[in-house]
């Protein structure tokens, strides 16, 4: 038996198509799965990211008894003895005492695209909620019927609260 060298040249048409065809098809469904793998691991970032900043709130709580105040969606924790707006991807949060609560407070996977997470406390200081955008539309734990906006095209899907 005669081993012939191998070349696509000599193969058929049809042959050629088909394999062509099943790259393609591999390739596209490839880039698809990485898209929502991304679109996932940005969604996972903003509840961990929600969740911490929650977590510094309660501590934030314990020692004063009420959450710092919010103005246009931040938090008033920051800067001078605590009484500057912290801005999202800055920080520290601290108290007047400059007690650290969040060496830096995160800011959204996509804030480069407008992207925001919101902060609300009611006038009394003893309830927050901090809201996310989610970009999976098919998240099971999205929560629905929220008027909250994470940024002028986005709607808030998500919410930590105390």
């Amino acid at each position: 038996m005669i081993l012939e060298k191998f070349s696509i040249f000599n193969w058929k048409k049809n042959e050629l198509v088909f394999v062509i065809g099943t790259v393609a098809g591999i390739m596209l469904i490839s880039s698809w799965q990485l898209a929502i793998g991304g679109m996932k691991t940005r969604d996972a970032q903003r509840k961990a990211d929600t969740e911490l900043v929650a977590r510094a709130l309660g501590r934030y709580f314990s020692d004063y008894a009420h959450f710092p105040p919010e103005e246009n969606g931040r938090i008033v924790s920051c800067g001078r003895e605590g009484q500057e707006i912290c801005e999202w991807g800055e920080g520290p949060m601290i108290d007047q005492d400059n007690v650290q609560y969040l060496p830096k407070i995160p800011r959204d996977p996509w804030a480069e695209k407008g992207w925001t997470y919101v902060y609300k406390t009611d006038d009394s200081g003893q309830n927050f909620t901090i809201y996310s955008g989610l970009e999976y539309r098919r998240d099971k734990q999205e929560k629905t019927g929220l008027t909250e906006k994470c940024s002028e095209r986005v709607q808030c899907k998500w919410f930590v609260k105390n």
